[in-house]
C-alpha cells in the first residue's frame, strides 16, 4: 500500500513581509525604468507595470514619484556603502582600525569600481544626480540625496583633521562638495566608455589626487 506524501505546507507570509516584497519590487523597477528613461519618463504606472504591482501600489507605500525617486536614491547609496565595508572585509580590513583618510581612499576607489559594472542601481543614480541641473525640475528627494552625501564626506573629513590623518587647512563642507563631483563627474564618463583600462587609470589618478589636496604634509 503506497503512503501518500503530503506536501510540505509554506508557511503564509506575514503582511509586513508582503509590504516589503511589494516595496523591494517597486523599487528594483524604478531604477532600471529611471536608468533607461529618466526620471521624467519614469511613471508611476510604468514602474508599477515593471514591478508586476496594481497601478496604485507605488502611491500606497511612498505616496509621491519624488519620494519614491528620494527612496531608489537612498538605496543605491546604501548599496555602495554596503559595498565598500565588504571589499574591506574581503581585503582583510576593519573599518574600524582605518583612519578618516584611509576609508576616504576605500571608498573613492570602491565607489569608482562599481560603475566598471553598475547596476541598475548606479546608473539610476548617475541619471537622477544629471536631473537636478535644471533648477526649476530639480526633484526634491535627489536634492536630498546630494546633502546626505556632501555631509558624510564633510563629517569624515573632520574627523579626520581630528585625528590628524587629514590637513586641517581643508574645509570640509567645501572638499565633500569638490569630492562628491568629482565622483559622479568620473562615473558618469564612465558609464558612456566602459573601458577597463580607462577605469583603472582615472581610478589611480583620483588616489594620487587626493593624497595631494587631503593628507597633512610630510613632516
Amino acid at each position: 500500500m503506497l503512503t501518500r506524501v503530503s506536501a510540505p505546507v509554506r508557511p503564509r507570509r506575514t503582511q509586513v513581509e508582503r509590504r516589503q516584497e511589494s516595496e523591494r519590487a517597486l523599487l528594483v523597477a524604478a531604477a532600471e525604468i529611471i536608468a533607461e528613461r529618466g526620471i521624467t519618463g519614469a511613471s508611476l504606472a510604468s514602474i508599477s507595470e515593471r514591478a508586476g504591482t496594481s497601478r496604485g501600489l507605488p502611491t500606497h507605500h511612498f505616496g509621491t514619484k519624488d519620494a519614491l525617486v528620494s527612496q531608489v536614491a537612498r538605496v543605491a547609496q546604501d548599496r555602495i556603502v554596503a559595498e565598500t565595508v565588504a571589499a574591506l572585509e574581503r581585503a582583510h580590513r576593519d573599518v574600524d582600525d582605518l583612519s578618516a583618510f584611509e576609508l576616504v581612499r576605500a571608498t573613492v576607489d570602491i565607489y569608482l569600481e562599481l560603475f566598471e559594472h553598475p547596476s541598475a542601481d548606479e546608473r539610476a543614480l548617475i541619471v537622477m544626480w544629471g536631473s537636478t541641473f535644471p533648477s526649476e525640475s530639480s526633484p526634491e528627494g535627489m536634492v536630498e540625496a546630494d546633502h546626505r552625501a556632501y555631509d558624510h564626506w564633510a563629517e569624515l573629513i573632520t574627523r579626520g583633521q581630528v585625528e590628524g590623518s587629514i590637513r586641517s587647512d581643508v574645509e570640509p563642507r567645501v572638499a565633500g562638495i569638490v569630492l562628491q563631483g568629482l565622483l559622479r563627474g568620473i562615473a558618469a564618463i564612465l558609464l558612456s566608455e566602459p573601458d577597463r583600462t580607462y577605469a583603472l587609470r582615472a581610478r589611480q589618478t583620483v588616489d594620487t589626487f587626493l593624497a595631494a589636496a587631503l593628507a597633512p604634509p610630510a613632516g
